[in-house]
């Protein structure tokens, strides 16, 4: 409880000094940049670039896998095919002897009789194991045929999605280069016309200094115009002061004059 109050009480004074605030607004324009960056439009637009490229990978990974499948099981239709025959000319080389054999067995009496209807009957056998094999070859190869036809079928099928995919790609390469030069610009003047914006709020605010001191400065000439004027009165009445005097001398002279001119 003791450690509660004080936390409380510490909320308090950060609250009285407005620093909770302060940080609230920092947090906010903090989150404000990290949201703008994640919602740039060119960042957005390489994402979108480097996911395409990334399938595409996939897509040629698989136009692989898959152009390698048929060619496995086209070879093994080859070997299917070549066997069949390999192994038919076999059974009828066995037969061929076997018959040789036959027709000598007339020929023949006692052991060397019976030596020569093994040697027919083995030569039978492997014939007609080797005829077995021939004829699961053949009953084979039409099944293997219809895969390899089925692969070629796939593989070109992903060969066109591949081409398409390519061709989109570039597409969006292109329109992604043109769109991030429209946004490039688009910041540019976004730059310009702010600063513009301040340039005009700076010239406003010059424009009421430069006022100011246009009114200061008449003013301050207005007041040495008026003291110029102060001090050229104050000269004029001096010199009226001085031209009275004059006058009263030259008054006083002629007297003078008057004075000794009746004494002769």
């Amino acid at each position: 409880m003791k450690y509660r109050g004080e936390v409380w009480k510490f909320f308090e004074v950060m609250k009285k000094m407005g620093l909770i605030d302060r940080f609230s607004n920092v947090a906010k324009a903090k989150m404000s940049k990290v949201i703008e960056r994640f919602e740039d439009p060119a960042e957005q637009l390489d994402y979108a670039y480097e996911k395409l490229l990334e399938e595409k990978k996939k897509v040629d990974a698989a136009v692989r896998d898959s152009i390698a499948a048929k060619n496995l099981k086209k070879r093994e239709l080859n070997e299917a095919q070549k066997k069949v025959d390999s192994v038919h000319n076999k059974a009828l080389e066995y037969r061929k002897r076997a018959v040789a054999l036959e027709e000598k067995l007339v020929e023949l009496e006692g052991a060397k009789r019976e030596k020569a209807e093994r040697q027919v009957e083995q030569l039978n056998s492997a014939a007609t194991q080797l005829l077995e094999e021939e004829t699961r070859a053949r009953e084979r190869i039409p099944m293997l045929q219809q895969s390899v036809a089925e692969m070629e079928k796939k593989v070109r099928m992903l060969k066109d999605k591949q081409i398409d995919l390519t061709a989109k790609i570039q597409r969006f390469a292109d329109k992604r280069a043109d769109l991030k030069s429209d946004y490039a610009m688009a910041k540019a003047s976004k730059r310009v016309n702010e600063a513009l914006s301040g340039i005009d709020g700076e010239i406003s605010d010059v424009d009421l200094t430069v006022q100011r001191m246009t009114e200061k400065i008449r003013m301050e000439e207005a007041s040495a115009a008026a003291s110029a004027e102060l001090g050229t009165a104050a000269g004029t009445a001096d010199m009226g002061i001085s031209e009275i005097e004059r006058e009263l001398n030259v008054s006083e002279s002629l007297s003078s004059l008057d004075e000794e001119l009746k004494r002769k």
